[in-house]
Formats: C-alpha cells, structure tokens, sequence
C-alpha cells in the first residue's frame, strides 16, 4: 500500500459526456462522477517510462512544433492512474518565457503506446486569433479533421454536427484580448453509430494553431456490438415512446454569471423515468439497465413533515474540531489522523461554513481532503470519504440491499443534516450502483411548492458495507420562486414534447456483468437535444433549433464588422439587430458596460453576497441599480472614480473616452504629464489641459481616429466609434501582455 498515495480528486468534466440520460438524472449520475475520480500515484520504481521517451512520443505526434522546447526545459509529473481506470498515465510540462511572453504546454499519455490523452499549449503569439479572424470555422473544422488523422485509432471519430450543449438562456461574455477558438467534438462510431458519453475534443485557434484536446473514450478491441441490421424501424419506436410520454413539471436551478445569482425557472420536463429504448427488442433503457415494464415515476414523499431540529446551534471552532476527530477516526495502529486547519468562510447564501482540512497519515504516505459543517447548525454540508482510498476492504462483500442502503442514508442525513430535510423528497429518479467503487448513490431532490428542484439535491453515497462514503447539500437561496399556477397545462407542453420528439441512435454500454458489450439504443431528443425542456410560463424550448439560425445583423459602412463581433460575443445588447442606428451617441452607463464586458467574464460580485457587499462608490449607484454590477467592477479596474454621482445617462464625449481608454491600459502617470506631448490636431488649441495626455496617447496608440485632421474632444461617441475603440483595445491588450489583462 504505501507504493500509493493520494494525487487529489480530481472533478470528472461532464463537458466531454455526450449520453442517453435525462437532465434530473444526469443531475443525480453527476454527483458520483464529480467526486469519484481520484488519482493515485504509482511509485517511480513500478514503472519504467523515461522523460526522454514521453518528448520522442510528443516530437512524433508534433513534428518541429516545440523544437524551441529543450529536454532541460521538460518535467515529467508522477506517473499515476484513477481508482476507476487502472490504466497508468504519465505527465509531461513545459513553461518558458519568448520574446516577454509565457508560453507553456502539458500534456498526458496514457497506457504501454503513450497514446496522447490530453494536452493543452498556450503559444507565445496569439494576435492573428483575435478579431478580425485568420482563419473562419469551417476552416479551423478543416484544420481539426486534419489533426485527428493524426492521431492513432480514430478513423470511425465522426464529428457532432448539432449543438447539444447549451446555456438554457444565459449568455456569457468573455474577454475579448482572448484569443477566439473553435471547439469540435468527435464521437467514435461502429458501424456508423456514435458510442454514447464517449467523445474527443479538439480546440482550433483563429490563427489556426491546435491548442487542446481531450479524449475521453475507451478501448473496443475486446467489445461487442449489436448488429445493427437487426434494429426495429425508427417509427415504430419513435410510436412506442410517444404512446408512453409523460411531463413532469419542475423547478430548474440556472446560475446567472452575469449577476451573481441563482434563478429559478419553472419548466416541464420529458420523462425521467426512461432514457431510451434497446433498438433491437423495444425495451426501456434506464439508469440501471433495461426492463420490459414501463418505467414509472415516483411521487414526491418529503423526508420529514415538519422541521427538525438543527444538530446543534452555533457551534464553535473548538467543537467542530472534536466532530472531526470523532466523525473522521480510524480504527487502525498504523494510520495517524490530523486535523490541518478550521477555516471559516461565507457561502453564496450568506451562511458562515466551517472548513475542515484533514490529513490521513501512513508509514510513507498520506492522504488528505475536507469537509464542511453550517456553523448555525452545526451540520455535515460536504462531505467524501477517503478512508477507502487506504483502509483494505473485503472485494468479496455483498452489497446490502438496496432499500435498506436507502434506509441508512435517511438515518445518517437525521444524524447529520436534519434541519434540511423537511424541505427534500425521497429519491424520485432510479437510484445508481456503482459497481466498481460499490457504492449508492442516492439523490434526495429539493422540494418547493409541492414540486422537485432540479439542480438542488442532497446527494448521499452509501457503501455496500452500509456506512456513509459521501454527503453533499445543494440548496441555493432563491427569493423568487415562479408561481405554479403560471405554468402552461401540461398537456399543451405534452403537445409541444411530441411535435418536436425525435430519435438519435447511440451504442451504449452498460454497466453490467458484461462490461464490453454495447447495446444498441434508441434515445428520445427534444428539438434538437438530448437534453432539453420547456419554459412552462411561455411554453417555449429553452433551447431552441432556431436559436442556432443565422441572426439578423448590424448595418454599418464602416464599423459593421466590429459592431457584429461585439454582437456575437453578448458584449453588445441589441434587441433589433436589423434596425439599429449604431451612429447613435451613446451614455456613459451603456459604453461603461460594453467596456467592462469587453475585458470581463461578465460576473461581477458584489452582491448580496459577493466581496463587495458594503461597496457604494457613488451615492446614485446603489445595489438595485441596473448597473451596479458593472460600475463597481469599473471602479475596481479604474475606469472611474468613486464621486457624488455617476452620470449614467449623460452622453460619452471623445475625450472622456481617451481617459477610460488610457485608464484601462495603466498608463495614466504618464498621461498625466500633459505638457510632454504635442498633439497634431487642427483643433488642439481647444483640448482641455487636463485631458491632453489621455488624448495623445489613445490617438498615437490607434485606439481612437481623428476626424478630418481634428480630434473634436467633446464631440460624441457613437455606438460605432465605441465598437472600433473597443476592438483595437483588445489589441493593444493582447500586445501589451499576452491577453491576460483582464478581470474576473
């Protein structure tokens, strides 16, 4: 045992998993799949693969790529493997720094060939990816097809053409001194049918540069398929599935990176109760393998009637320290348990966590993790057990049944959580056995107005021995809760279910005895996605296939190209695209916003929970403000300075941009030495001392054009004229360091 020890959970990307469940179920199946997954380091005398021959496998793959990259310039990491895949995977980095700029690369190879598993490569040049792009889509697609060749077994990878993840109605903007990238995903087929949650990712620069891949699929050389000649007709399974439709109507909990918060829509959503039909003999594919019967649902039955009471009220450092001695011992001589450190923190919900940091100790190794306990209550919200990493087990153990695993979750969430439960429901979706780690997972959904929460559950984990391998408390604080009786009937949106349901074919393999053996299956998609609902207030697809058609464009002669750019990346907010004046002026509130976005992932935090929670820079500005987000976080960067008030509606002249503009490039000690510069303008004469600097220094950069051999610092800026300066400001962000300007 002490040839091992414990890398660190390592979080599974449900990113890279194309499947045939349900989005509640997929919900529950997530919960084991993003705290599982452990690397465990392979002592450097169990293997024998060198640094030189994981460079020869990377120079065969990238031939002349990183010849700037000296063997010296290369670490190789601890080779290691996961508890779920005992397949050794080995590490190699570089970082180095090329004409002022980072470059640097890791990579993964995997198994006895070195097959390139993952890698990602920020290049020392990343200029030619930013706007206006070298290379488009299709021919970055070309470019990814091309790389894939390259790569040893993937002649059956067939590129996903449809879009089946979406933001189920939230844009994101990013910063726009990052490079643009192209993402394609790739499936493995057999007989021209995709393996479901199987998948390769490659990521394509617009300068035209392979930047990352992930390959998360398996080996078939010992698999077995279905044939696919002996499938039943697409229309009588797509008939079967339409007679046994149903709608549940739920709450979805989306996070608003925008804002900060956590919204709740209300949307009915297809069965979960089913995830498929077996292709070949009509039976219905669920979480834990096929069956004849129709699946179907539960009902809600809350976990307790009336509130409990908390374990224990506000407790302190000193007695979350003497739970965690008590919760966390090992009954073993050779192991040594310690208790790192007790922080205390504040949760998205206002609530006080403690988070207690502990490390297993062993002959030569250690393992160590943390858990989390409410400081009002006194109760267990985060918790994975990684005794089982180290302590020996019986593998021949059977499993306790599974409603009496069921039974000893409710039992330990009544000792640990019990304040929580009047709010949740026994499990209502098909409860996980995972057979390889032995565990249940059992997912306890929230319950608001008679009705179950997807996105807030209490996850427990129960080993086949009956004790308590994991617990995690999902419950977001939400105020507005969409009225039930504003959902539209269910049968309309059973209506709107069986217009747009079609059928994907996908080769799913089961978790079973036979675990080389793919069944064929018929999964059910909803206007275009496998993971789709209805907005039960507008009886419209939160992801809609007409979403994904060519949207109506900005007109401008000379900034059409900016304006649309800024569009397309939710920088700019048009409602009629077509009919937009963008040589309107626009007020300081809207260039302030399309700025900070600009340079922002678009989530400024600062309420009600965020960092700035006590934060009023301007007296007009306060918390409901629209804007507030966006000028704290502009005050933070300094854009702008905290005063009496912020003039949001007052027009945005010339020079009042330089400022900004200059401001944002930290260049405004030097701006501030007006009397260095010589402005070359007509008009100079009428340029105000105090803004001289700022305007020199934006006109010599480029980031603003002069008018007819005058500058006209007072003029007004235009939605066009701030689309161009916001553009070139990405630019010059990027040449200035790299596209690593921006904030969170």
């Amino acid at each position: 045992m002490d040839k091992f020890k414990k890398l660190g959970i390592i979080l599974a990307s449900t990113a890279f998993s194309v499947g045939v469940i349900s989005p509640m179920a997929q919900a529950s199946a997530n919960v084991k799949e993003s705290q599982e997954r452990v690397a465990i380091q392979v002592a450097s005398t169990e293997t024998k693969v060198t640094k030189s021959e994981l460079i020869k496998q990377l120079n065969t793959l990238f031939p002349g790529k990183f010849k700037f990259v000296s063997e010296k310039d290369f670490s190789m990491g601890e080779a290691h493997y996961f508890n779920d895949d005992a397949t050794i995977r080995y590490d190699l980095s570089f970082q180095k720094t090329i004409n002022g700029k980072d470059v640097f690369g890791d990579f993964t190879f995997k198994g006895e060939n070195l097959e390139l598993e993952y890698f990602h490569y920020q290049p020392a040049n990343i200029a030619d990816a930013l706007y206006p792009v070298k290379y488009s889509e299709a021919e970055a697609k070309k470019i990814a097809q091309d790389f894939l060749k390259k790569l040893p077994n993937t002649a059956n990878y067939k590129l996903r053409e449809d879009d089946w993840f979406g933001d189920f109605g939230f844009s994101f903007s990013r910063p726009l001194s990052e490079p643009i990238t192209y993402s394609f995903n790739y499936s493995p087929t057999h007989n021209g049918v995709p393996l479901s949650n199987e998948n390769l990712n490659i990521t394509v620069l617009a300068n035209g540069e392979v930047v990352s891949m992930y390959r998360n699929t398996e080996s078939t050389s010992k698999a077995t398929f279905d044939n696919v000649v002996q499938k039943k007709n697409e229309s009588d399974i797509l008939a079967q599935v339409r007679e046994n439709l149903s709608v549940d109507l739920r709450y979805m909990v989306d996070y608003n990176y925008q804002t900060g918060e956590s919204i709740a829509k209300l949307v009915y959503m297809p069965p979960t109760n089913f995830t498929g039909v077996h292709a070949l003999n009509g039976q219905w594919h669920t979480l834990n393998g096929f069956t004849s019967q129709v699946p179907t649902a539960k009902g809600v039955e809350k976990l307790a009637s009336q509130p409990l009471e908390p374990r224990k009220k506000d407790v302190t450092v000193a007695e979350v320290e003497e739970l965690a001695k008590s919760f966390l011992k090992v009954d073993s001589d050779k192991v040594k348990l310690q208790i790192e450190s007790v922080n205390e923190r504040e949760n998205d919900n206002g609530e006080t966590i403690y988070s207690v940091n502990y490390m297993y100790h062993l002959a030569n190794s250690g393992y160590g993790a943390s858990f989390e306990v409410n400081k009002a209550t006194g109760e267990i919200t985060d918790y994975w057990d990684i005794r089982r990493d180290f302590m020996e087990t019986d593998q021949k153990v059977e499993p306790i049944a599974k409603e009496a695993a069921l039974a000893k979750a409710i039992d330990y969430l009544k000792e640990w959580a019990p304040s929580y439960l009047h709010n949740y429901s026994k499990p209502i979706e098909e409860t996980i056995y995972d057979k390889d780690s032995k565990r249940y997972y059992f997912s306890f959904p929230r319950i608001v107005n008679g009705i179950a929460v997807v996105g807030d559950e209490i996850s427990v984990g129960i080993s086949a021995d009956g004790k308590l391998s994991s617990l995690n408390i999902s419950n977001h604080k939400i105020d507005n809760w969409p009225a039930v009786n504003k959902a539209i009937p269910a049968d309309k949106a059973k209506e709107t279910f069986n217009k747009g349901l079609g059928l994907e074919l996908q080769y799913a393999k089961q978790d079973g005895e036979d675990k080389h053996h793919y069944d064929l299956v018929y999964s059910p998609v909803y206007d275009g996605s496998l993971f789709n609902s209805i907005d039960a207030t507008t009886g419209k697809w939160l992801q809609d296939v007409d979403d994904a058609k060519e949207k109506p464009a900005i007109s401008h002669p000379t900034a059409g190209g900016e304006l649309n750019y800024l569009l397309q990346q939710n920088v700019l907010e048009v409602k009629d695209p077509a009919n937009f004046n963008a040589d309107t002026a626009v007020n300081k509130g809207e260039a302030l916003k399309i700025l900070v976005k600009s340079l922002t992932y678009g989530y400024y935090d600062f309420g009600p929970y965020g960092r700035g929670d006590e934060k009023q820079s301007f007296n007009n500005i306060d918390k409901k403000h629209p804007l507030y987000g966006v000028v704290e976080q502009a005050v933070g960067m300094n854009i702008i300075q905290p005063a009496d008030q912020f003039a949001v509606d007052k027009e945005l002249t010339r020079q009042e941009l330089a400022e900004w503009l200059v401001r944002i490039l930290n260049l405004e000690s030097a701006a501030k030495h007006s009397d260095i510069y010589k402005l070359n303008f007509a008009d100079a004469s009428s340029i105000k001392q105090e803004y001289a600097g700022y305007i020199a220094l934006a006109s010599a950069m480029g980031l603003i054009d002069g008018q007819q051999n005058k500058f006209n610092a007072t003029g007004k800026v235009t939605y066009a004229d701030l689309a161009i300066s916001t553009v070139r400001l990405a630019k010059a962000i990027n040449e200035e360091d790299n596209g690593r300007h921006y904030y969170y």
